[in-house]
């Protein structure tokens, strides 16, 4: 079975979910708080469809085009996030429910450039 190698960009933008889960999982513990372990597993579920996205999917393509890949060597990417990136996350905690691909849909909502 041949399976398709995941975007570079696409893996840049799981590894920078995953992150912020991490982040969101850590207060969450120290805060006793389940709305932001809730927002935590949320980005754990919008990493692993990031993983997923071709490269033309329309939150890689308005994601690129705003400059949030920066190329690496050995053909990787890292994702650069902004402020209003930013924002679109910490929403998470204090928003409405979202599922994974609300929170991608989000975040190539709010790019601005770099």
């Amino acid at each position: 079975m041949l399976t398709r190698r995941p975007d570079a960009r696409s893996l840049a933008l799981a590894i920078f979910l995953r992150r912020w889960a991490g982040a969101f999982s850590f207060s969450a513990d120290a805060l006793d708080s389940p709305d932001t372990a809730r927002a935590g597993m949320t980005l754990l579920d919008a990493a692993q469809r990031a993983e997923q996205l071709a490269p033309d999917d329309p939150v890689i393509v308005v994601l690129s085009e705003a400059g949030h890949f920066e190329s690496m060597p050995g053909g990787r990417a890292r994702f650069v996030e902004t402020v209003e990136v930013r924002r679109a996350v910490l929403r998470l905690i204090v928003g409405p429910t979202f599922d994974g691909r609300q929170v991608l849909t989000a975040i190539a909502s709010a790019s601005g450039p770099p």
